[in-house]
């Protein structure tokens, strides 16, 4: 979410793609079946058939994703035309292209559409019908015409005053998730409220096998990176939200604690857990699914889904169960470098072939806009506005991180219950303590650092301290 400098001087492994494409099937790139239809049901699409050898796709490529990342409601879908994955895949990632692109191996979608050259552009409304199409490249103007149009005959999303969380119920699975639970499922929020993000399960991989260096060895030009710190038992470890943009998900041990670093780059939500459930130890990924524009992850034992912002188990087996915070601190890199010299760093060395030097989502914390709906809307702040929010005895708090950075030191109460945060400056960290009147008993809070809009989608009668 945030600028990134052009290099990363951490060491960045390349892992060849295996090319695992059936013949006859539309796949994604990483090679997993899916239809076009999954893709665009109940949205208006623009669907680009492109090559990578084709200049004109090379321009066109761009404006694609800058709508795809401003237009939440529109579905932009590449098709690859009979190239090998391998070359598809590359492409798309050395250009940082995040819409989804599907590889075509028996001509299918060509044949459907009867593309007969490249670039051939097609723009559908929500129903499928074809309203424009457009063989050869398109101009900048075109799209934003395109863009306009099937904007305005599009439905809003629904925006409510409130949300409540219903009670756990058992309901008939549909949609996305009858690709993970068979015939019903345990649930304790909507199902109807889970949307598709794009990436199918694990196309934003976790990081399970996680390597790092020493915070010394990183050069001067990174130090304004950040990032998630986390500290236990003088093991301390810090990781780049540049890379965590790219896998969401790091599956690690931490002072003998088995821990799950995740960010959410789409709520800017930065939270470690405990990966302990009722099952015992177990490790995380991404559904590529989302609740509230928020991912939701899930655990590899049981499949069950978890909120990443609450930590609450919310579809599945687990349905009910909670997670365990681990403290951590969101710092940059010179400032481990300076007060942690011998922490480790998050290495590119993932196995994984990103582009670690770019920001998939550059410029949306800027954006007013989302990309995906959420229930609850409140002005009282800007939708990207960084807050800490905590909650304390059922009731929710938040707080900007400009006004808890330019005051240093606040005293508030939650209720009737008194709170100190404090930001120190050189170090960059904040802390929430709570006390208990009449004794001398304290306790730290874990506050939560996410957008404004996603921490009131989740605690929409949350309180916002002026």
């Amino acid at each position: 979410m945030r600028r990134l400098l052009p290099c990363m001087a951490l060491l960045l492994v390349a892992c060849s793609a295996g090319s695992n494409v059936q013949e006859g099937l539309v796949t994604t790139l990483e090679g997993q079946q899916i239809s076009l239809q999954e893709l665009t049901r109940g949205k208006p699409a623009i669907i680009n058939f492109w090559a990578s050898w084709c200049s004109f796709c090379k321009e066109e490529m761009p404006q694609l994703q800058a709508v795809s990342n401003q237009f939440e409601d529109i579905a932009v879908v590449g098709v690859n035309l009979q190239e090998d994955q391998a070359v598809a895949r590359a492409y798309v990632e050395e250009g940082g292209y995040t819409f989804v692109s599907l590889l075509d191996p028996a001509e299918e979608l060509k044949k459907q559409f009867g593309v007969f050259t490249q670039p051939t552009t097609f723009v559908l409304d929500a129903e499928g019908n074809e309203l424009h199409r457009k063989d050869g490249p398109f101009t900048s103007e075109e799209l934003l015409q395109w863009v306009e149009e099937i904007r305005s005959v599009s439905s809003s999303p629904h925006v409510e005053d409130s949300v409540e969380e219903p009670d756990s119920e058992t309901s008939p699975v549909t949609g996305p998730l009858t690709l993970w639970f068979k015939d019903s499922v345990r649930h304790s929020i909507p199902l109807d409220a889970i949307v598709f993000g794009g990436p199918q399960k694990d196309e934003v991989p976790a990081i399970d096998s996680p390597t790092f260096v020493d915070a010394s060895l990183a050069t001067t030009e990174l130090d304004s990176l950040r990032g998630l710190f986390v500290s236990i038992d003088g093991d301390a470890r810090f990781y780049p939200f540049a890379i965590l943009n790219w896998h969401e998900v790091v599956n690690d041990t931490v002072g003998g604690v088995p821990i799950a670093v995740t960010y959410c780059p789409l709520c800017a939500a930065a939270v470690v857990y405990e990966r302990t459930t009722s099952n015992g130890e177990d490790t995380f990924g991404v559904t590529g699914l989302l609740y509230q524009s928020n991912l939701l992850l899930y655990d590899r034992k049981t499949q069950t889904f978890w909120n990443q912002i609450r930590g609450e188990a919310v579809v599945g087996p687990l349905t009910g169960e909670k997670l365990t915070r681990v403290k951590s601190e969101i710092v940059s890199l010179s400032t481990v470098k300076e007060s942690w010299p011998h922490a480790k760093v998050l290495s590119t060395d993932t196995g994984f072939v990103r582009r670690y030097d770019l920001d998939p989502y550059e410029g949306y914390d800027e954006a007013e806009s989302l990309l995906f709906p959420v229930d609850v809307v409140d002005e009282r702040l800007r939708s990207k506005r960084i807050v800490y929010g905590v909650v304390v005895d059922g009731m929710a708090k938040a707080y900007t991180q400009d006004a808890v950075q330019d005051e240093g030191r606040l005293q508030d109460t939650i209720g009737s219950v008194p709170i100190l945060i404090q930001y120190d400056a050189q170090t960059e960290r904040v802390r929430f303590t709570r006390f208990f009147p009449g004794t001398e008993k304290k306790e730290e809070l874990l506050p939560l650092h996410t957008f404004w809009f996603a921490w009131v989608a989740q605690y929409p009668d949350t309180d916002l301290f002026e």
